[in-house]
């Protein structure tokens, strides 16, 4: 009887928490600056099970395609947010849904620009280098 309600009470928060919207008023997806639930492996993984001498590196992955709008340290520049705060997984997560079309919004499409060529492997390490 009790693991019956247990498992009921559960199914009821499982459902609860998939309820709502998640994009803010702006239009921009509300997903968290903070760890993000992955059900694929994180960008550590996806470098580990790449041999050293072909894992890309995440400075030059950040120059080449990040630092123009978010600032030699990641400060952000003009309107471009800052990416300080992000943790790895959650910048490889975001990065790997804006190269998806997941996410809408105003700078969606630059985004998308931004990282349409790059492989997992380069998202990984970027996510490890500028993500803290």
């Amino acid at each position: 009887m009790i693991a019956t309600r247990i498992g009921l009470s559960l199914l009821v928060i499982a459902a609860l928490t998939g309820c709502g919207d998640a994009t803010s008023p702006g239009g921009e997806s509300a997903a968290p600056a903070g760890p993000v639930a992955s059900t694929g492996p994180g960008p550590t993984d996806i470098l580990a099970a790449l041999p050293p001498e072909t894992q890309p590196y995440g400075l030059d992955v950040y120059t080449a395609h990040c630092m123009k709008c978010h600032g030699d340290m990641g400060q952000g520049v003009d309107n471009h947010p800052a990416l300080k705060g992000m943790t790895p997984t959650a910048m490889y997560q975001k990065l790997l849904d804006y190269r998806g079309g997941n996410i809408q919004g105003e700078q969606a499409g630059a985004m998308r620009e931004a990282v349409k060529d790059l492989s997992d492997a380069e998202i990984a390490a970027v996510s490890i280098y500028a993500g803290e």
